[in-house]
């Protein structure tokens, strides 16, 4: 029943929607993109937000089947390879021996390649691995749309800042669908993604989102729709009263639905973007929308200045053409009652009702976004600026007798951090401008 409940989990939906239609596909910019959305959802501390999971679960489906594929292939793999090891082992064994069945075996043998191994697909991709292994998945599911659900954006900033590398580039290129190249020593492994397609609800904390989302100014921001979930929601409520029979009549009955219409899609693989279904504008539509957004791009920058949201406002027309086809999908759907002969013709038109709640869908996110970046930005002018100040300099402002404590404090004020506070305490005893009495204990030495 609360709004702000139903808007986070439509917001977490579309990604996941959108990942179920991997062969469909929008015109943006005299190019043609698939329904790859990153979406984010921020809340407090025990807000319930975590029930986007259940969201997430809609494509369970589809990843089974795929996961079920990968393990076929797996065992065929493995069939191949021991026949071939054994082809081997017949044709060495025949050759030491010298005996005249060396030729029909070696003619065996010669036809018989060395089966490839093949690679691990998955449609959900897994929250915490490293950026390696998200480059071999993403490159394994090829033309598909790859779905990452990040149950909190903490995990993903812990894993960027340690030993599993730096997502932060797939993100960048997954907005636009822009290639990536990656090239590694370890096995020989070179993969070249010529078009990185990626759906991902996150959800997190303000503080999460401050360090997932360091700055403002590296375009990083500007590649999400965010919901900004107030702390006076009542999802937490919601959520725990509902009952197991109920998720699985909303969620198992739509779980059903998306995993048809990704099979019916199946028989565009291969295909070039132009022979798969997409999404057609018409001209007065398009005139509407441009016109919408010179709109909304005048009101922000005079409604609000300092927000600087022109980039995410341009941005999000891409994300606007994505919903509009996921709906326009969901509404042939409904009129025809199943997934047969659905996409049988290939141009889907939008309702002008629909294309209007999309438009005010993007002018609700633009909000969302703009309490997001305000708050960004007061971390930043609260943040303290960190100067540097040589070890003598520094000395300048600490008493005669001073303490480990005294000197932090001192640091503190002048914007240092404490392991420079130590190590400038260690540069000044070694030079002999202090003298340590006791452990924590300092004076200062008088030179003649």
């Amino acid at each position: 029943e609360d709004a702000d409940v139903r808007t986070m989990l439509l917001m977490a939906m579309m990604p996941t929607l959108g990942s179920a239609m991997s062969n469909v596909r929008v015109r943006h910019e005299r190019r043609l993109y698939s329904l790859g959305m990153m979406n984010v959802c921020v809340g407090p501390s025990a807000s319930g937000k975590g029930a986007v999971g259940d969201v997430a679960g809609l494509v369970d489906g589809i990843n089974d089947i795929v996961c079920a594929e990968f393990a076929q292939e797996m065992a065929d793999y493995r069939k191949k390879q021991k026949r071939y090891e054994r082809l081997g082992k017949q044709l060495d064994g025949a050759a030491r021996r010298d005996l005249s069945q060396l030729v029909d075996i070696h003619d065996i043998a010669s036809d018989v390649d060395e089966p490839e191994k093949p690679m691990r697909r998955m449609h959900k991709l897994p929250s915490k691995t490293t950026a390696a292994n998200y480059y071999k998945l993403i490159y394994a599911n090829g033309e598909n749309i790859s779905y990452l659900h990040i149950p909190e954006l903490a995990e993903m900033s812990a894993a960027n800042k340690g030993s599993f590398g730096d997502f932060m580039y797939i993100l960048l290129a997954a907005q636009n669908e822009e290639q990536l190249h990656t090239g590694r020593k370890t096995d020989d492994e070179d993969y070249l993604i010529e078009h990185t397609r990626l759906a991902m609800a996150a959800t997190g904390t303000m503080s999460s989102v401050r360090e997932f989302i360091p700055n403002l100014e590296d375009g990083l921001s500007t590649r999400f729709l965010y919901h900004n979930l107030p702390a006076k929601s009542t999802v937490r409520g919601e959520m725990d009263e509902a009952t197991a029979e109920a998720f699985h009549d909303v969620y198992g009955h739509h779980r059903g639905v998306l995993t048809d219409i990704w099979k019916e899609l199946r028989q565009f693989e291969g295909k070039t973007d132009e022979e798969m279904p997409r999404l057609v504008i018409s001209d007065e539509q398009r005139l509407y929308i441009d016109e919408y957004y010179r709109q909304l791009v005048s009101f922000v920058a005079l409604a609000l200045p300092d927000k600087d949201l022109r980039a995410p406002i341009l941005r999000s027309r891409l994300n606007l053409y994505r919903m509009l086809m996921i709906i326009a999908v969901l509404r042939r759907y409904e009129e025809q009652g199943g997934v047969e002969g659905m996409f049988a013709e290939q141009r889907f038109t939008i309702a002008e009702a629909d294309l209007k709640w999309g438009l005010a869908y993007i002018f609700y996110c633009m909000m969302q976004t703009s309490t997001i970046y305000d708050r960004l930005r007061r971390e930043e002018r609260e943040e303290p600026k960190r100067v540097n100040i040589s070890a003598l300099a520094f000395a300048q402002y600490l008493p005669q007798c001073f303490t480990t404590a005294v000197a932090n404090e001192k640091g503190e004020e002048l914007g240092i951090k404490s392991r420079a506070v130590s190590y400038h305490l260690r540069t000044l005893c070694v030079k002999g401008y202090i003298e340590r009495i006791r452990h924590g204990v300092y004076r200062k030495v008088v030179k003649r």
